[in-house]
């Protein structure tokens, strides 16, 4: 049976149609040198055989009755999805990532497998980079960080029964693909695995299989919509069945905490207003990617020193950024409202959730109003901690599973719009992804640094932290419509991370 997407995933879908809140990531991993293409495939071909969503399409369900499920792709090559691209003279990380920011502007065709792996050559110093692009929907971070660690090996030479490399071919630096994609050996016509033209009298009734698999489709459908209504029924009446039995205490309790998660509920879902800034007001679509690294060592005994969570010093090291550049361009500000995955699996004895940007796709995609100061580092960092306890203990994201089931079944004409208002209330997003080990090399290549770049989803940036060796690399993904200086908002948070990073010493 085809896998589906959960609710969540189905709404990130459905309101593609509005490119403001297009959902797939970026990430752009540094080379010392140029990795070895056939090695890459072959990486590539074994990470589609452990994952098979790499080589799976989005199947519309029948009637909308139920979200979207993953089918194979009967005409999936990989050659499509792997590509090749030069950039000429002098060869800068700059010119790389305006690159990225330009592919990554583009959608990724909805009718394959969403995923792209584009490799970058002609850097200065014989450097090359590989930009991966992952649909928000076949994975989150999480996700994408295991497929890049794939394709790492720990040593350089081949392993054991890899592929030998092949010889090297020329490319047009003016073309995404590979020359050998373009070949009239490789265009081929041929109708999809299993489908039959119904205007075809071949006598085996594939008018009939046709309806039949369409049945079963609904069938299918209406199954997990069903499925759905008992678990949900079957909830409600586990909770009747406990009233008459209750104290008033309990009842009372009860009570109090209905209210309160109606009242969670509420403040996620219905934000009024627009963002805290006065200053990161517009929007656009354009994308404009920045990177900053720091030392790992100094980033742990901050944390430790100030006895706080990597997260909180992590987010602190953002706010302290945003406050710094809101003074100097002479638009002060007190707080903004941030994004933040909250992992819905419990970890403490009481089942609350927590903040957790990593995890699987079970999160929540929590709002809250942080504070950007004090100015103190460690001050900071307390109250950010503060903050981050606080909405992690929202008893609105237990009802995150229920809500998206009940959103999903919202026509696309009223979801959109309603989605994009409340994107619009977050000035910026904060996430960490899972890192990478050291010693690690793609295709033969070393590694020398990887930033991510997670969705902006209508907000004016998105802050995203990834560990690679010894070194924190911040992805930075930004709205220069809303970030009109860029280079003194990067200036801003690498003097706020210094300070903190000084204050934990």
């Amino acid at each position: 049976m085809a896998a589906r997407m959960n609710d969540a995933e189905a709404i990130m879908w459905a309101v593609e149609s509005d490119p403001f809140l297009r959902s797939d990531f970026t990430n752009i991993t540094l080379l010392e040198s140029a990795p070895d293409i056939a090695r890459l495939r072959a990486g590539l071909e074994h990470a589609i055989s452990v994952f098979p969503p790499l080589r799976q399409r989005v199947a519309r369900p029948p009637l909308g009755l139920a979200p979207p499920q993953w089918a194979d792709d009967p005409d999936f090559d990989l050659r499509y999805h792997l590509r090749r691209l030069t950039v000429s003279p002098p060869g800068e990380l700059r010119q790389v990532l305006d690159l990225a920011a330009q592919l990554a502007a583009m959608p990724l065709d909805r009718a394959r497998p969403l995923w792209e792996l584009t490799v970058i050559e002609g850097m200065a110093d014989g450097r090359a980079a590989v930009l991966q692009r992952l649909h928000h929907t076949l994975t989150d971070g999480v996700g994408g960080m295991k497929l890049l660690r794939s394709l790492l090996a720990r040593t350089q030479a081949p392993d054991a029964g890899e592929a030998a490399p092949a010889p090297p071919q020329q490319f047009d630096s003016l073309v995404w693909r590979h020359p050998e994609i373009l070949s009239p050996a490789d265009v081929t016509t041929r109708p999809l695995d299993g489908w039959h033209d119904p205007t075809e009298r071949d006598g085996t009734g594939g008018v009939f299989e046709r309806v039949a698999a369409g049945l079963t489709e609904v069938s299918g459908a209406l199954g997990y919509r069903i499925g759905q209504g008992i678990t949900a029924a079957r909830k409600g009446w586990e909770l009747a069945s406990m009233l008459p039995n209750a104290s008033s205490d309990d009842l009372r309790i009860m009570g109090e905490r209905a209210r309160r998660t109606a009242q969670s509920v509420a403040d996620q879902v219905m934000v009024a207003g627009g963002p805290l800034s006065p200053l990161m007001v517009g929007r656009s679509l354009t994308r404009q990617f920045e990177t900053a690294s720091f030392d790992l060592a100094p980033y742990r005994r901050a944390a430790q020193a100030l006895g706080a969570s990597r997260n909180a010093v992590f987010v602190a090291g953002v706010t302290g950024g945003l406050l710094a550049y809101h003074e100097r361009l002479g638009a002060p500000c007190d707080a903004l409202r941030m994004a933040i995955p909250v992992s819905l699996r419990s970890n403490s004895p009481g089942g609350a959730p927590a903040v957790s940007p990593v995890g699987g796709n079970r999160f929540a995609p929590a709002r809250v109003v942080v504070p950007l100061g004090p100015k103190d580092p460690a001050k900071r960092v307390a109250a950010t901690g503060r903050t981050l306890v606080n909405v992690a203990a929202e008893p609105g994201l237990t009802m995150a599973d229920g809500l998206a089931g009940l959103i999903s079944l919202l026509p696309a004409s009223v979801l959109v719009p309603a989605l994009r208002a409340q994107a619009h209330t977050v000035d910026f997003a904060a996430s960490i992804v899972p890192g990478l080990r050291s010693g690690r090399f793609m295709a033969g290549a070393p590694v020398e640094a990887s930033w991510p770049m997670g969705p902006r989803v209508g907000c004016a940036v998105n802050f995203t932290l990834l560990t690679c060796d010894d070194r924190l690399h911040l992805g930075v993904n930004l709205d220069p419509a809303a970030v009109t200086d860029a280079a003194a908002l990067m200036e801003c948070v690498a003097e706020s991370f210094e300070d903190l990073l000084d204050a934990g010493a």
